[in-house]
């Protein structure tokens, strides 16, 4: 498989965009536009670092970059590491956890895990580059995995978005069923990718017993 030109992975310090050293450097500069372009404004207010590793860029080239990255709101944060450090005692990667009902018009842009203790009204939107857990329904938009983060899910107590992807898969269009045909408690479900393909399952299976 071809290596990106670039990519952008995020952490739980903000994000780390890394280049193809192999690749020349207009290439490089036209690649990052066209990715941050395409985020729709989602890292604008994300902090971020050029990763060095590998890379062939003299220092004039790294401050370029930086600058095609300030255009677009993003904010540099040199201290961002990179490889992640290992979290303590088996800990998973934490999540930021917001209380509240999200109504039309509000949105949500965090870099890394998310979860919502509350409801997602029609026309309010929530962005992340992680996991999305709504404890709550959930009737506006959810992109999770933004942008490239093929493993991440979304699980919410009533899933019924108007808009839902993972990594800009979409999912299909919702099926017109009525609150009532639902169980009273609602039925808790997830979304996550398979084989490419947007799939929604109920997340926990009844047992045989």
């Amino acid at each position: 498989m071809a290596k990106e030109l670039v990519s952008i992975k995020g952490t739980r310090e903000g994000l780390v965009i890394f280049f193809d050293p192999e690749r020349e450097f207009e290439e490089i500069k036209n690649n990052l536009k066209h990715k941050i372009e395409a985020a729709r404004g989602f890292f604008r207010g994300a902090k971020f670092t050029l990763y060095q590793g590998n890379t062939a860029l003299n220092a004039e080239q790294q401050v370029e970059l930086e600058n095609i990255c300030r255009q677009y709101g993003l904010v540099p944060a040199p201290n961002i590491r990179w490889p992640v450090r290992p979290a303590q005692n088996g800990a998973g990667e934490r999540a930021r956890l917001v209380c509240t009902q999200l109504r039309s018009g509000q949105q949500i842009v965090h870099s890394g895990n998310l979860v919502l203790v509350g409801d997602v009204h029609p026309g309010a939107r929530i962005f992340a580059s992680g996991d999305v857990v709504i404890m709550g329904r959930c009737r506006g938009d959810v992109h999770a995995g933004e942008p490239d983060n093929q493993k991440a899910m979304v699980v919410a107590l009533d899933l019924r978005p108007n808009r839902l992807t993972i990594a800009g898969v979409a999912a299909p269009a919702p099926r017109k069923s009525s609150p009532s045909s639902l169980p009273e408690n609602g039925t808790p479900q997830m979304a996550l990718l398979e084989n490419g393909k947007l799939v929604i399952r109920p997340y926990l299976r009844p047992s045989n017993g």
